[in-house]
């Protein structure tokens, strides 16, 4: 089942604003972030009560999605519009366009904020929006430099919150932003005929993000 694009926002990043009026939703210095989610069903990178931690180069636009059981990860790099997933186990790892899913949210045409309060979240102070991006609703907290630090989707019988629980600033290496050195690029094709997997998606349980979009 596709997640509402509002959380696939906090998820994969996010593009800068469009005009003077919207707040900044992209990083604008390095960061890491770990979150927590609740409600469900799940993305397998985002499993209920289970600690996610997203890295964002802001030199770049990168972002880096690492899951809770430390298998792999996935780069996400929204200007290319490609992921790449790394299996750390098995010293493998496959580049593929992003799933559309993911990035429509950043073709940023139709989104929407308005500024409701203000919060602290993990003892980070941030500002509450409504927002509604590509006719999806919901509510986001965001600080004054960009970091999305809570997202709740709007849609009754989609209820799911996502919320920083640490956030720590800091450079980001490049190398994290990369393939690792050594490790031998797969043909996402052959895997997923191999593997029986649809377009799109990743071993489950092995590659956060790699089914994100679902």
């Amino acid at each position: 089942m596709r997640q509402s694009l509002l959380i696939l926002a906090v998820l994969a990043g996010a593009t800068p604003a469009l005009a003077d009026d919207h707040p900044l939703i992209r990083p604008s210095r390095d960061v890491a972030v770990e979150y927590r989610s609740t409600g469900g069903p799940q993305a397998p990178a985002m499993e209920p009560g289970k600690v996610v931690t997203m890295r964002f180069a802001s030199k770049t636009g990168r972002i880096r999605i690492e899951g809770a059981n430390g298998r792999g990860y996935a780069i996400l790099d929204i200007d290319s519009g490609r992921m790449t997933m790394v299996m750390v186990e098995q010293h493998m790892y496959i580049e593929q366009p992003a799933d559309p899913g993911m990035t429509a949210m950043f073709q940023a045409r139709n989104t929407a904020f308005t500024k409701t309060g203000t919060d602290t979240v993990a003892g980070v102070s941030c500002t509450t929006y409504e927002a509604s991006i590509n006719d999806r609703k919901g509510e986001v907290c965001l600080t004054g430099d960009g970091v999305l630090l809570r997202a709740r989707s709007g849609e009754p019988d989609r209820h799911r919150e996502l919320e920083a629980v640490k956030v720590t600033y800091g450079d980001q290496p490049d190398y994290m932003f990369e393939a690792p050195t050594g490790f031998q690029k797969m043909d996402p094709t052959a895997m997923r005929r191999g593997l029986n997997l649809s377009p799109g998606a990743a071993p489950r349980g092995e590659v956060p993000g790699g089914q994100l979009g679902r």
